[in-house]
């Protein structure tokens, strides 16, 4: 607020986040205000929330788990995709190269009309982000 007072530019984030905890304890619920803000903030074209599971982007067989990672970020451009249990993508090839899209394609550079959410059990997550594409943390 005080930088734009100033006239400066306002700080930069990027809008991915990990929400780590057990089932119930409210992460797609903050995930749905966290939409909101980012729409109300202009951070976002359209804040509502696509709520998927690792499942969802993943098919088994040669090339499908890219078409549908990248139909599934297409259809979320301007939203929240929230990946529920995100810690399952590290459990096959398929999941990895889900992730590996993902980071291709979401850079978390300030001004990018998505905001990635991944969700899941603490431990499992942390291991993913360190089992998986390097990129992933920065990200």
């Amino acid at each position: 607020y005080d930088k734009e007072v100033r006239g400066e530019q306002p700080l930069q984030v990027a809008l991915n986040r990990l929400f780590l905890g057990n089932p119930g304890t409210g992460k797609t619920t903050v995930a749905q205000l966290y939409g909101r803000i980012l729409r109300l903030l202009n951070l976002l074209s359209n804040g509502s929330v696509v709520l998927k599971q690792p499942g969802d982007f993943i098919t088994g067989h040669e090339g499908g788990t890219e078409q549908s990672t990248l139909a599934i970020l297409k259809n979320a451009t301007g939203k929240v995709l929230v990946i529920d249990e995100a810690y399952v993508f590290n459990q096959s090839n398929y999941g990895k190269i889900a992730v590996d899209m993902i980071v291709s394609k979401v850079m978390g550079n300030p001004g990018e009309d998505i905001a990635v959410l991944m969700l899941g059990y603490e431990e499992p997550m942390l291991k993913m982000i360190r089992d998986q594409n390097p990129g992933l943390k920065r990200r």
